[in-house]
């Protein structure tokens, strides 16, 4: 028999049979849960019950308890479903937060005001991400958002920094990286990453992105990613003002190469090469007609993405088939 466990404040959830313990169950499922020992000696593995039932080694014990709590999961079996409180839990895919200093090993100016930032982290402390994520660059007592540009690797982080006049945070930043050799950062943080069970979708499936400026840099790593894995259908849709925005022209090699479908667009610039009077929508709805099993990825303001997925919505697209880091920080409005 099994019982399904949900532990709070994540809302994670997993089944677990009543011939193991809650952390066991959690392990299969790719939970982790912080452990040391086994046996309920070490109490690192201690969560605090909500509501259910448990077998422990002094015998069956419910939420009223009163010596249920502390739950000690490495030696608590389910004999109901369970709630249950519990701190610094992964979720299948997570990656621990991690506080580095980097080398700042170059600066390079591109075109449109963007600067490719590459910076390596130390010999024999191995950083871990998913492409798609992003960190958070600690200068001057201030936390600055930036995506990774490059596929994960253990050391190496590639970063994509527009620098205007009108913004003086920019500026900062780049002053401080052309003349310092490290700077510290938090990493990995963000929930734009394809995960194995939710995001499962097959390789020949249309994985889309929908990009605006600087938004390249999370397609570039997650496309680096793809391409490893032979993705068959990826598009890119890279929309900026006018041409000067086109910093790289990595996307259109891999055009030439015939790994991916690449459109750029410049909706506001009629006398770019790259003006259509068509929204990405049109274009993409003409390119797959068939919206139906296609992931988007979307990068931009929160008006160009709700934007984007309203346009799409209207072609039989469904919210839950895009990804976007917007979503976490800036409600659709009504």
């Amino acid at each position: 028999m099994t019982h399904q466990i949900t532990i709070q404040p994540k809302g994670l959830q997993f089944e677990a049979r009543e011939d193991e313990s809650v952390l066991d169950a959690a392990q299969r499922a790719g939970i982790k849960i912080r452990k040391s020992c086994t046996n309920g000696n070490c109490e690192i593995c201690k969560a605090h019950m909500l509501a259910g039932v448990v077998d422990t080694p002094e015998g069956k014990k419910n939420a009223d308890h009163p010596d249920v709590n502390p739950l000690l999961c490495c030696v608590s079996k389910p004999r109901s479903d369970l709630i249950l409180e519990l701190d610094k839990v992964l979720g299948p895919g997570e990656i621990a937060l991690q506080h580095v200093a980097f080398q700042i090993q170059d600066v390079t100016a591109l075109e449109g005001g963007v600067y490719q930032v590459e910076l390596l982290a130390p010999a024999g402390k191995p950083i871990s991400y998913h492409a798609g994520q992003y960190l958070e660059l600690l200068i001057n007592d201030s936390e600055y958002p930036f995506t990774i540009a490059s596929a994960p690797d253990d050391r190496r982080v590639e970063l994509h920094l527009g620098v205007s006049s009108d913004n003086q945070s920019s500026q900062i930043i780049l002053q401080f990286l052309q003349n310092n050799p490290t700077v510290r950062a938090r990493l990995p943080k963000g929930d734009v990453w394809l995960k194995t069970q939710a995001d499962q979708f097959n390789l020949h499936d249309p994985l889309v992105f929908i990009v605006a400026g600087t938004g390249f840099a999370q397609a570039k790593a997650m496309i680096e990613e793809q391409l490893k894995h032979q993705h068959s259908a990826i598009h890119l849709y890279w929309i900026n003002r006018d041409d000067s925005g086109f910093y790289s022209d990595l996307a259109q090699k891999w055009a030439d190469d015939g790994l991916i479908h690449y459109q750029a667009m410049t909706p506001e610039s009629p006398e770019s090469a790259f003006f259509t009077e068509l929204t990405v929508e049109e274009l993409l709805h003409l390119k797959l007609g068939n919206l139906s099993k296609a992931k988007v990825v979307c990068c931009g303001g929160p008006n160009f993405v709700y934007s984007v997925l309203g346009g799409l919505e209207s072609k039989g697209f469904e919210s839950s088939q895009m990804l976007s880091d917007v979503f976490a920080y800036a409600p659709r409005p009504e």
